[in-house]
């Protein structure tokens, strides 16, 4: 009867370190009406660029376009990223992009959205950082591109609410104003811009079990798909 207790015991200390483990693996998902959220469970997070990160890398739980890219080469350049930008803790010169107005930085052990000037003029030392718009900051919203006000998509920012990480995405095709808006009454901190449209909105994550769920995968059939160039990158 002791040793069956003993293995008792044994084993369930296994299945919680094993719940714990997946638990670590698994992307959150919260839905409303309008939006859908992301809450990667990460360790650290950095720039992947000229490859995507691949789905095999058990290491990854989130993964999806970040800054814009300028033209469409051949072959990988950092000077086709728009404005500078870290990974792995050093720096890369990107072209001027002049709709950027924020910047999103990561540091060893904390994360920053600031303004894309402030960013460039004091270069922080952090171990990545991606230039893209500010829809909001510091739980305001920012000036609204005026030519895209209107314009109707499915819309991706990387946003803080409730001192979380979080990439929040439109459900269904709305204006850039109504995704602002939704964003604002969810209560979101801070939320910068992820590039979007056919072949750049492709995405993928890892769920508890440890599966990878694609999202948009149909824009891995479209022409533009092979043209992408940086993915902000959530590691375990």
């Amino acid at each position: 009867m002791k040793e069956m207790t003993i293995n008792r015991k044994g084993f369930l200390l296994a299945v919680a370190a094993i719940i714990v483990c997946l638990q670590m693996t698994a992307t959150e998902i919260n839905q409303t009406e309008h939006l859908t959220f992301y809450y990667p469970n990460f360790k650290s997070i950095d720039l992947a660029f000229g490859k995507m990160p691949e789905a095999n890398d058990a290491k990854v739980v989130f993964c999806c376009e970040a800054a814009f890219t300028g033209q469409l080469l051949a072959s990988f350049a950092h000077s086709n990223i728009a404005d500078n930008h870290v990974s792995g803790g050093r720096w890369y010169q990107g072209y001027n992009c002049r709709a950027n107005t924020g910047a999103f930085v990561w540091y060893p052990d904390r994360w920053e959205f600031m303004e894309k000037k402030k960013f460039l003029a004091e270069k922080p030392k952090c171990q990545m950082a991606f230039c893209q718009h500010l829809l909001i900051h510091n739980g305001k919203q920012t000036p609204m591109w005026e030519r895209m006000r209107k314009n109707r998509t499915r819309y991706r920012a990387l946003c803080e609410k409730d001192g979380r990480l979080c990439l929040i995405e439109s459900r269904k095709v709305v204006t850039l104003e109504f995704f602002i808006r939704c964003l604002m009454e969810s209560h979101v901190t801070n939320a910068i811009y992820l590039d979007m449209g056919a072949g750049w909105n492709y995405a993928w994550y890892r769920d508890a079990k440890g599966i990878v769920h694609e999202i948009f995968p149909e824009s891995k059939k479209a022409s533009d798909y092979k043209y992408r160039t940086n993915w902000v990158t959530f590691y375990q």
